[in-house]
This record gives structure tokens, sequence and C-alpha cells, in this order.
């Protein structure tokens, strides 16, 4: 063992022995961990800490998922820490399922008992605080010390029990401002995303997770959740509290302030001002309100003309009148497009396929020197930036934000359905689908019995579609028509979902009378408002009465 080490921790995956030279040793995906592990999915952002004290060694779990002891005594971050012995086996990953992704420990302390005719030993005054071990090399005294040294030396020739204090040579004065800059007070105050000290600090509703100003903007348009525990976001807000241990931390330790952003904070009052969100139960963002246009407003203020009684029967008269207040059509409203932004500047991202060392060798494209990355708006992971480059597919071609399902081929985060793909290859989540025709229930009830009755899937549907896409019966907002295939277009889930009810809403009205079950909803008087009206939404018999799946006719 290093002489120096306090502890060492032997990988029984790879058999690597790592000497430990701090008290206090993190473990974790993120990597400001001491150790990084990145590749396990099972492994929490910061899973674990080995604490060292006064020559005990203690563990305390931080993750979501536990720890392991000798495979008998499981831990989980409310416990308090638990001692550790020498040969005592930890796994941070215990899976029956999935073995290979156990990561397993084995603990190995030095010995701290030492012998009673053991010769004297000397120990400087000014040693920091330690408990003497039996590895450590210290000369023994010699035989022509002077009286006083060897007087000190028999005064500190005491038992290892005991606790050696430094000796003060001056008196320091007493500083108006202290603070630590240690690891605590840094991982704190530091951005997940871009792993520098944050600048303007925001905090996420309702998690209260906080993040770097520029940070958060540069994938807020499709950001579902939040980058650190997935929770849904439904607003953001400047953190007053952080910000103020912020300027006090970079007051104490100037050089650790980052560079000046281009943003001023009236331009960040505005967007903090406009950041409120509706999010459906998926965690998806629905509408935002800085999108919004006056000319909807005034849409909205506007009355209908009652003229449902000339055609449909007076029971209609009250549901008719609505249909100007309800007439657009979808009650999940997605955010326009947000313009891409730029590759991040002047942060060191590392990803899968920068070098790890020297030699190490990396099957396929390796990042060169100073290789711009972008992250993934899914898992927030960054990979090279080559979309300047053929074949390479990077980013939403609706959106045009960034994605990493196709250029890794599998995101990694979990439960990612497919973050990038092409429109015809998209696996859609059922509760996605849910009111897939306009979100009328209704109508997507037709077009589900249709599926039923003829023995087909949703998957099937989304191919017959995207097969009629490419032979121009149907259209797509955001497609070229005159693309050689348009179904293989690049979107992200949020858009290739958006087209997908698209399609779905033309399929439906395309569908002949005989196919349309039950016998019931054939042949049903067409609304006025066709697919824009609203209150098919809010009332079920408007809805069943009349058909939804045409054209608006009356303005």
């Amino acid at each position: 063992m290093d002489v120096s080490a306090l502890y060492r921790l032997k990988n029984l995956n790879n058999h690597n022995i790592i000497s430990v030279y701090k008290d206090q040793f993190k473990i974790g995906r993120s990597e400001t961990n001491d150790i990084s592990i990145v590749n396990n999915r099972y492994i929490s952002s910061s899973h674990c800490v080995f604490e060292y004290d006064h020559g005990h060694l203690f563990i305390r779990d931080t993750s979501s998922n536990g720890t392991l002891i000798n495979r008998s005594n499981k831990i989980s971050k409310n416990d308090q820490r638990v001692e550790l012995h020498t040969n005592d086996v930890v796994h941070l990953v215990f899976r029956k399922d999935d073995p290979d992704s156990n990561i397993v420990f084995q603990i190995d302390l030095p010995l701290l008992s030492q012998p009673e005719n053991q010769p004297t030993e000397e120990i400087s005054p000014y040693d920091e605080d330690t408990q003497i071990t039996s590895y450590p090399s210290i000369p023994t005294l010699s035989p022509n010390q002077t009286q006083e040294n060897a007087d000190l030396s028999n005064l500190m020739n005491t038992s290892t029990d005991v606790e050696i204090k430094p000796i003060k040579t001056r008196e320091e004065p007493k500083k108006e401002f202290a603070m630590e800059a240690g690891d605590d007070m840094e991982d704190v105050l530091t951005c997940v995303c871009c792993q520098e000290i944050m600048s303007n600090p925001i905090s996420l509703e309702p998690c209260l997770h906080a993040f770097c100003s520029d940070c958060y903007a540069s994938w807020e348009a499709v950001q579902r959740s939040c980058p650190k525990c997935r929770v849904k976001v439904t607003g953001k807000k400047k953190n007053f509290v952080i910000n103020g241990i912020l300027e006090a931390y970079l007051k104490a330790y100037p050089h650790k302030r980052p560079a000046p952003k281009e943003d001023d904070d009236d331009t960040f009052s505005k967007k903090m001002k406009n950041g409120k969100y509706d999010v459906g139960p998926d965690g998806m963002y629905l509408h935002n309100t800085q999108y919004n246009h006056d000319d909807e407003d005034e849409d909205m203020e506007d009355e209908d003309e009652d003229d449902d009684n000339e055609v449909h029967d007076d029971d209609d008269d009250e549901e008719e009148e609505e249909d100007e207040d309800d007439d657009d059509g979808n009650n999940m409203h997605f955010a326009p497009p947000a313009i891409a932004f730029p590759a991040v500047a002047n942060v060191r991202f590392v990803c899968r396929q920068c070098p790890q060392g020297a030699g190490a060798v990396v099957a396929g494209f390796q990042c060169p020197a100073n290789q711009n990355h972008i992250l993934c708006q899914c898992c927030v992971q960054p990979m090279p930036d080559r979309r300047d480059e053929l074949d390479v597919h990077q980013h939403c071609e609706v959106c045009h934000q960034f994605f990493c399902n196709i250029y890794f081929e599998q995101c990694q985060r979990p439960g990612c359905l497919g973050c990038l793909n092409r429109l015809r290859d998209f696996n859609f989540s059922p509760r996605h689908l849910t009111n897939l025709v306009k979100d009328n229930p209704v109508e997507s009830q037709i077009v589900q019995d249709y599926l039923t009755t003829n023995r087909k899937t949703m998957r099937d549907l989304l191919v017959e579609c995207c097969d009629r896409l490419d032979r121009n019966e149907f259209t797509c907002i955001g497609i070229d028509r005159n693309a050689a295939i348009p179904s293989s277009k690049i979107t992200c889930y949020k858009c290739g979902l958006k087209m997908f009810k698209e399609l779905a809403y033309q399929f439906r009205a395309s569908m002949k009378q005989d196919d349309i079950t039950p016998v019931i909803m054939r042949n049903r008087d067409n609304c006025y408002y066709g697919h824009k009206c609203r209150t098919q939404y809010t009332k079920l018999n408007h809805a069943q009465k009349l058909n939804h799946a045409c054209e608006q006719t009356k303005f």
C-alpha cells in the first residue's frame, strides 16, 4: 500500500486498486465526483461518500437505489453513515438480473495498532493531526539529539490514542470575513450543465434545483424535466438566496469568478417574467405564454352567430353558440420551433468519443483537440459537433434542437423512446396517443375501432400514414412534398408526435362510411366549424352528434 494513502479501494470488477488520500471521497455519475462512472444507468449523480475520520472509515449513501454492504446490509440516503472495516465488500450496484452492471469495491485499511516495544519515533510538532499507522516509515531518534529535542521526544512518545495537535508559532489575525473554499461549497455552487461556478443562477419549479441562466436557456425550448432529478418543470425563478451565497463566495475567492455573460440583468428579468409553462402529465410542455400574440386574445373574445338551428335540432343551439369560442382545435398547444442554439463556447465538455488518456484507442470517430461539443436535449450529455458532415444526424430538422439518439444509436436517458428518429421509425408511447385525432375522443375511438377490427396497431397506422405521405396523398406541415421520401424526415420525438397526429386526422377524414363503427356514427352531419370546433372537447354529446373530421365551413 502507498505509505501516504489513508486507505485503498479494490475494484473487484477489473481488479484495479485506487489509493485514497483525502478525508471525503465521492463516487457517482457526475463529473464533479472523485470517481465518475458515466456508463452505468444504475449509478446516481452522487452515489455515495467515503468519509475517513481519525483512523475510522465510514460510508454515507446519497443515491436513489441504495448501497449494499457485504451483501447483507443495505443502506439508503436517509440512513446514518456506516463504519467499514478491512475486507468489507461494498456493492454500489447489485443486480441479479443484470450482473454485468454490478460495481463492487473491497476495502483495504492500514493497521492502526503498534507493538508495545516499538522504538521511539520522532514526530514533528508541525505535522498536521494524524493517526500513527503501521505503514509510514518514520526515522528513530538519533543518539546525538540535543536535550531539548530529547525532552520533546519523551513528551510526545504517548499512546496512539492521544490526539496530537500542531504547535502554532504565532497568532494569526482574525479575518473579518472567512469562508472555506472546500469541495462541498464548490459542489453547491457548480452548475451540473457546464461544470463551472454558476453565473446568474435560477431555480426550477417545483424541484428548486439551480442552474446557470444561460445553460438552462440553451435547451429550455424542449426541456421536459429537470436535468438533475427528472421532475417536470412548471416554471423558473431567479434564486436570490444562491445569488447571495455566490456573491459572498466570489468576494472571498475572486479568482473563481466566471467570465461575464453577454446578457444583462434586464434581459434576464424579462425572460424570467415570461417563464411560466403549462406541463402535461407526461412532463412535456403544452403551452408557453411567451409566444402568445395579441391576435389570439382577440379571437378568444369573438362571439359566435347562432345559425345552427337552421340545420340542426333546437337542442344543439346552446352547444353551437360556443363553437366560435372553442374552434381552434387542440387542447394541447406546442410551442413554436425555437431557434437552434450554437455550440456552447468556453466550456470543456468531455464525451464518450474524447480521448480518455495517452494511447487510448476509440473505435470510429475520435474528438480532436479543441473539438466543439453540443448537448443532447434529452439526456443532457455532450457529443461532438459534426452538423456540417453529411449523413451525420444530430438535430431535429423541424425545431433544430440537438439529440443524440441517432448519432450514438441510443440515448443515455433511462426511458427514452428515441428522442431523434426518422418519422416512420418512431415507436410512440401509448400514453401520448390518447385522443390521437385532433384530441377528439369520438373521432379517435372511430380510428381505434377500425384498427381493432382489422387487427392493426398504432405502429401499423403510422406506417400506412407515412406510405400515403410518400405518395403525396397526405400532407404535413414542416415536410416538403417534393422530397424524395418525405417520411424519412429526421425529427425529434415531440415534432414527430405532432406530425403523426396531423396524419392521423387525415386518415380519419379519408375513411369510407362503411369502415366506420358503430353504425350510428356513419352519415352524421358535419359541424360548421369542422376540426377547429372547440365544443368537441368540452361536450361529449356534441362530439358524438356531429362529424368533426371535416373542414370549417362557417367563419
